[in-house]
């Protein structure tokens, strides 16, 4: 008994070495993973804050050309203004000098080409030209669309180059997302507006103007008027929108087709005048039967 008690003892002392073993290497490995994923948040730290720098610094570049290129253009538009007011003030001064002379003045002066630029500049328009539009747009192109320069790369260098550029189409995917989805917004915005400014323009003195044009039709042109889909006097009106009242009529457009039952007689012209032919069994009429005609079959 005591040699059983003692081998008893001696196992369950083995199969627990056993059990602290296995334990120990399960907490190590545990231990090693818990390790490895703080060193690759670590490093996806440090590579997001790197990219977010570099990103940073690309901005603050893009903005510094754009501002030079702002500031270049404030100064032209400047020294515009400032040109054309010295214009109007020389010929205002030669004006007065006509005005204040002392004998009459028989010298004819010429127009000259530059006279009718304060009216034009009453009727410039604040909206761009489409060249204008398309030479900023070729600027701004030229600016973010880097050249692809991979001469001399190795392995790893075109996998990081890779991964740059797959961020960057993400990145610029969902900008054009934001983009689309505020342009929808806007869109709709407009639309609205401009339905309630011509609301307006028909109410007052604008109802004596009938042939007159609509201003904002000109201005928004691809801003079709909305749908009137129910009186403005109506009480009670339909709460369904206009998509859900299009759908009533839609489906498919057939006619029914019925089974046509063959005629058991036909009307033949004779001399005589119409006779009843192909009549059929114990019908009752002894009419000859009609000739029969051949019909070509194409």
């Amino acid at each position: 008994m005591e040699m059983e008690a003692k081998r008893r003892k001696e196992r369950a002392e083995e199969e627990w070495r056993e059990y602290e073993e296995f334990r120990r290497g399960e907490r190590e490995k545990e231990e090693e993973e818990i390790r490895q994923l703080r060193e690759r948040r670590e490093r996806r730290k440090m590579e997001r804050e790197e990219e977010e720098k570099r990103l940073a610094e690309l901005r603050q570049i893009e903005d510094q050309k754009r501002r030079a290129e702002e500031e270049e253009r404030q100064r032209k538009k400047r020294e515009e203004e400032q040109r054309k007011r010295e214009e109007r003030e020389r010929k205002k001064k030669e004006w007065e000098e006509r005005k204040n002379a002392n004998r009459p003045n028989f010298v004819i002066t010429k127009k000259e080409p530059g006279a009718q630029e304060t009216e034009e500049e009453k009727k410039e328009e604040v909206t761009k030209s489409k060249e204008q539009l398309e030479a900023e747009k070729r600027a701004i192109l030229e600016q973010r669309i880097q050249p692809l320069n991979i001469s001399g790369f190795n392995a790893d260098q075109l996998k990081n180059k890779a991964k740059e550029l797959h961020d960057l189409i993400c990145r610029l995917e969902g900008d054009i997302y934001d983009l689309s989805q505020r342009f929808t917004r806007q869109s709709y915005d407009m639309q609205e507006l401009a339905e309630r400014a011509r609301q307006i323009n028909k109410g007052g003195k604008a109802k004596a103007i009938t042939n007159a044009p609509d201003p904002l039709a000109a201005k928004f042109s691809g801003i079709p008027p909305m749908v009137v889909m129910y009186s403005q006097y109506e009480r009670v009106k339909d709460p369904r929108s206009f998509k859900d009242r299009r759908t009533v009529f839609t489906g498919a457009n057939y006619a029914e087709e019925y089974q046509r039952i063959a005629p058991s007689h036909v009307l033949v012209m004779t001399e005589e005048g119409f006779q009843i032919a192909g009549a059929a069994e114990g019908g009752g009429h002894s009419a000859a039967p009609a000739p029969a005609t051949e019909v070509p079959v194409e």
